[in-house]
């Protein structure tokens, strides 16, 4: 007997064949548009991180053109819009030349008080506007020399702290440091804090006793959080690397 094969089952074979490969059509290109979805997002966020770090990095090295250039008074104390004092006498210098004279003149050949006050009061009026959400650390080091020898020429560290028990904000509080070793920073802060847009520039200054006289200006900056290093007795304590003494002089607003 012959078998005549019924036409209602071929067109439902045909119609499940259709189905299925639809099925793997949608699933094929639902994974392609998946794909291309996070590939899109991974991309606009990686594109946005690499801004803000462009951003990041163009304003650290802007900030250190300014501080370097900036007009100081001769005396430390910060430049007033609307002086106190109008009739006084007023002395101002470039920042930069006021650090060249007085490491020349210095025996030590580090920075007098004075000088490091007016280098804390000047990071605190170009960085003010993110007075509330940054730590910073702005150091003059000798370019080529060993980890184990090199002798900072001046480090001043910005930090938060709340210097009040009973009160409930937090203070800004500026240090003036003679580190005993190069990496202090590297080794203790810069672990600790996550990001740090980082500036680094060259400037000479006069040196008899050294035929090199390029030295390395660098300002450092971070989001500002609790860290055990940067602690003030940590960093004011006899043993301590960094070797600091906190900077009551620097003229700070208190909000």
């Amino acid at each position: 007997m012959k078998f005549t094969p019924n036409k209602f089952n071929l067109m439902n074979s045909k119609g499940q064949a259709a189905l299925v490969d639809s099925m793997f059509f949608i699933a094929i290109v639902s994974a392609i548009c998946t794909g291309l979805f996070y590939f899109a997002i991974n991309y606009g966020l990686g594109t946005e991180a690499l801004l803000v770090s462009f951003y990041s990095s163009d304003f650290a090295m802007d900030s250190l053109k300014v501080i370097t250039y900036i007009n100081v008074m001769r005396d430390g104390s910060p430049v007033e819009a609307n002086p106190t004092s109008p009739s006084a006498y007023y002395e101002y210098d470039y920042l930069l030349a006021l650090v060249k004279e007085d490491y020349a003149k210095s025996p030590t050949k580090t920075l007098s008080p004075k000088t490091r006050v007016a280098i804390a009061n000047t990071l605190y009026s170009v960085l003010k506007p993110f007075d509330d959400s940054i730590d910073y650390a702005f150091y003059i080091a000798k370019q080529g020399e060993t980890a184990a020898d090199v002798k900072f020429v001046a480090l001043i560290i910005a930090t938060h702290e709340k210097t009040d028990p009973t009160a409930p904000q937090v203070n800004r509080v500026f240090y003036s440091c003679d580190p005993s070793a190069k990496n202090v920073l590297e080794k203790y802060v810069f672990s600790s804090v996550g990001k740090v847009d980082s500036a680094i520039g060259k400037i000479s200054l006069f040196d008899s006793r050294d035929s090199s006289s390029v030295y390395v200006i660098g300002l450092h900056t971070w989001i500002s959080k609790n860290v055990e290093a940067l602690k003030r007795d940590k960093l004011i304590a006899t043993s301590s690397e960094f070797g600091c003494k906190e900077m009551p002089e620097v003229k700070i607003q208190v909000a």
